[in-house]
């Protein structure tokens, strides 16, 4: 099954940029010249945040914001400029990382399958998660960090962009 990856909404990070306030929570954001070895990911454009040339903002999101009841907030990053969404079908964005947790869940937050997977198996695993009977969207998550990335669902999903 082809799949679609979901980054955050537009509109949470630019609340977050335009208050500095954490979207749904109001915790405080913080601003910082990333950098390290550029594993800061933006959750919007999916590109890394580049190592003492661009600057980010963190601040505290939840993964099954808009999707689940229950909330798991954690932190994560966006670009303090202006970005594009990522919008394609059937490719993941390799620039995310090199090692990552795929938790695929069935509606009503039930997690059905766990993994860790290599930057260069991700599609295929993807792919074959998304296939199987129940599972309606995987999270995508950080294998060295655990932070949330973004979420892949089938790609002829009507979810949001």
């Amino acid at each position: 099954m082809n799949f679609r990856i979901v980054p955050i909404e537009r509109a949470v990070a630019e609340h977050v940029r335009t208050t500095m306030r954490a979207y749904e929570y109001d915790h405080p954001a913080w601003k910082a010249v990333a950098n390290g070895t550029g594993t800061a990911p933006c959750r919007l454009c999916l590109e890394p945040i580049e190592p003492g040339s661009e600057s980010l903002i963190a601040f505290t999101y939840d993964a099954f914001l808009g999707r689940e009841e229950l909330p798991l907030p954690g932190p994560i990053f966006v670009h303090e400029r202006d970005c594009t969404p990522y919008e394609r079908t059937g490719e993941f964005p390799h620039r995310l990382g090199k090692a990552f947790v795929l938790d695929a869940y069935q509606a009503g937050r039930r997690l059905l399958s766990e993994q860790r997977v290599d930057t260069e198996e991700v599609a295929d695993n993807l792919r074959e998660l998304l296939a199987r009977p129940g599972v309606d969207y995987v999270h995508v998550r950080s294998a060295r960090a655990g932070c949330y990335l973004c979420t892949a669902v089938p790609a002829d999903s009507a979810e949001r962009t």
